[in-house]
């Protein structure tokens, strides 16, 4: 018997405050613990924390706490908002174009050398990026002041293949410079390690935003999941509805990808793994899907952090190794007839 929805989102938010813990106090090296209890006041049969422990603490560790929940529960509530706006169980926040433009706009800006200008020149840039590649994919979806999935779907997977090329073709003139050709690559694959306030308070202003422009939409979501026509007989302008909820998607993504790189597969697979928990009403699927990305980003980072340093692991690595073979078992379950 499945449990009351509330009880899953109060399960699903201590999670991710054991998870958060976690991050924080377990680590290779440096301060654990003894260390974090200590510099949070309340030391236990040890010395006060140090001002070089409080500093990883507080100003490495934390604001890349930060960085990963919010961009996990921002990549898997776009998630959720595009595979309700386009009734397709294998939508995701990448299908407009959105993080193909960020990642073109951050490649973009690290081999011009813009990225030495200040701490967040890279994420401005990824985001700009994000921002003029998702308006391309309106622009061109639209005919006569409307926008049709279908139009949204083309229009998406034509910029996605440009820009990727474009991405592609920049990343040629890095080969010369290894710094550059591995700082490109190793930000396209999803990294949080060089995280500061500063992108901390960039993902943490785009959640806060746009989910909250979503989240009094759960209505208008559920209604999306039906033909538009049907959804104009209950009072809802489906065109309308999705062209404004695609945009809010958009931003999230923007927000997130233009200060982590390339995270694959959250996005696509927590949706259904909320689904799966509470059911389909959004009213109740938003929120979990929210908490259960940034468990999931917050841990898949952890698994990065603890790993030896020589193996380089990236977050994108991590969690398309957690999302494909959950995404493998959706569709063996879809094979037999279930649905997704």
């Amino acid at each position: 018997m499945r449990l009351p929805p509330r009880r899953i989102v109060i399960a699903l938010l201590l999670l991710l405050l054991l998870t958060a813990a976690l991050f924080l106090g377990v680590a290779r090296e440096g301060p654990g613990f003894h260390e974090l209890l200590a510099a949070l006041g309340l030391p236990i049969g040890g010395a006060p924390a140090t001002p070089g422990e409080r500093f990883v603490l507080f100003d490495i560790r934390l604001p890349r706490l930060c960085v990963a929940a919010f961009g996990g529960a921002s990549l898997a509530v776009a998630g959720t908002v595009m595979q309700a706006a386009f009734r397709n169980p294998v939508a995701s926040p990448d299908l407009v174009g959105t993080a193909a433009g960020a990642a073109f706009g951050g490649a973009l800006a690290i081999v011009t050398g813009f990225a030495a200008v200040g701490v967040v020149a890279t994420p401005l840039a990824s985001l700009l990026g994000a921002l003029l590649v998702t308006w391309l994919v309106f622009v061109l979806a639209g005919q006569y002041g409307r926008i049709s999935v279908a139009g949204l779907l083309l229009a998406g997977v034509a910029l996605n293949t440009l820009v990727g090329a474009l991405t592609a073709f920049v990343v040629t003139f890095t080969y010369s410079s290894y710094a550059a050709s591995s700082e490109v690559l190793f930000w396209l694959m999803g990294g949080l390690e060089r995280s500061t306030w500063q992108h901390a308070w960039l993902v943490l202003g785009g959640f806060v935003l746009f989910a909250a422009a979503i989240a009094p939409r759960g209505r208008d979501l559920d209604l999306l999941t039906l033909r538009d026509d049907s959804a104009h007989s209950l009072g809802l302008d489906a065109p309308r509805a999705r062209r404004v909820l695609l945009w809010l998607a958009c931003g999230l993504t923007a927000t997130t990808v233009a200060n982590t790189g390339g995270i694959a597969f959250l996005g696509l697979v927590v949706p259904h793994l909320a689904r799966l928990l509470v059911g389909p009403a959004h009213r109740a699927l938003l929120p979990a899907a929210a908490l259960a990305g940034a468990v999931l980003l917050v841990g898949s980072d952890l698994v990065c952090r603890l790993a030896p340093p020589d193996a380089n692991l990236r977050l994108g690595v991590v969690t398309s190794l957690l999302g494909a073979p959950y995404f493998l078992f959706l569709l063996a379950r879809h094979r037999r007839g279930a649905a997704l």
